[in-house]
C-alpha cells in the first residue's frame, strides 16, 4: 500500500499523462479518452520513481481520489474525468500517406456507435490510431478493436498524421472504412 504522499505524487501524475499535457503520445487513447490499464502500467514504470508501481497502486489511487478526477472501468480501462486534451497544433502536425491498416481500441459498449457511426474527434481534435493492435492491447471483456482501412480512407480524402513511432491520428472516419478486428 503507498504512503499517503506516494499517493499524492502518483494521482498528480497519473493525471498529467492522462490528460495528455505533453506533445508526445506514449500510450493509447480513444476518443474519450480511455487507455488500457497494462500499456499505462509499463509506461509508468519506465519514468524516474515509477519501477514499482503496480496494479493495486493505481486502484488505491482511484478509489481513494477525493475528487473522483480518475476513473476505471473493471480495471482494464482507465481515464481522467475531465481535462482529456490532446494538444497537437495542426500546424506541427506531418501528413501521411497511411499503411493499408491502423487499429482503433474502444469501449465494448461504445462498439456499436463506432460501427454505425465512425470515428469522430468528440474529446479530442483527432482520433489516435494505432499501427499494430498490440500497440493499444489485448481485446478484452472491455477493450474492443476496429481495424480500420486506412489506405482506402486516404484515397477518398481523410488525412491522416504520425505523432511518434506507434501512433496516428486522423481526421474523422466514415464506418464504411471500420470493420471488428479479427486476428
Amino acid at each position: 500500500m503507498l504512503a499517503i504522499h506516494e499517493e499524492t505524487r502518483l494521482r498528480k501524475r497519473l493525471l498529467s499523462i492522462l490528460r495528455q499535457n505533453s506533445e508526445a503520445f506514449q500510450l493509447y487513447y480513444d476518443t474519450y479518452g480511455y487507455t488500457p490499464i497494462e500499456p499505462l502500467l509499463d509506461y509508468l514504470r519506465t519514468l524516474k520513481g515509477c519501477s514499482y508501481i503496480t496494479r493495486e497502486d493505481l486502484h488505491q489511487v482511484v478509489e481513494f481520489d477525493p475528487e473522483r478526477s480518475i476513473e476505471w472501468e473493471k480495471g482494464e480501462l482507465i481515464r481522467v474525468t475531465y481535462g482529456f486534451l490532446p494538444t497537437i497544433a495542426k500546424s506541427r502536425l506531418i501528413e501521411i500517406v497511411p499503411p493499408d491498416v491502423f487499429y482503433y481500441g474502444t469501449h465494448r459498449k461504445l462498439l456499436k456507435q463506432v460501427l454505425t457511426g465512425g470515428l469522430l474527434p468528440i474529446a479530442s481534435e483527432y482520433v489516435q490510431l494505432a499501427d499494430r493492435p498490440e500497440h493499444i492491447g489485448e481485446p478484452t471483456d472491455i477493450l474492443r478493436l476496429v481495424t480500420v482501412k486506412a489506405k482506402e480512407a486516404h484515397e477518398a480524402g481523410i488525412c491522416f498524421y504520425r505523432v511518434g513511432e506507434r501512433y496516428c491520428l486522423s481526421d474523422a472516419i466514415p464506418p464504411r472504412y471500420l470493420q471488428v478486428y479479427a486476428d
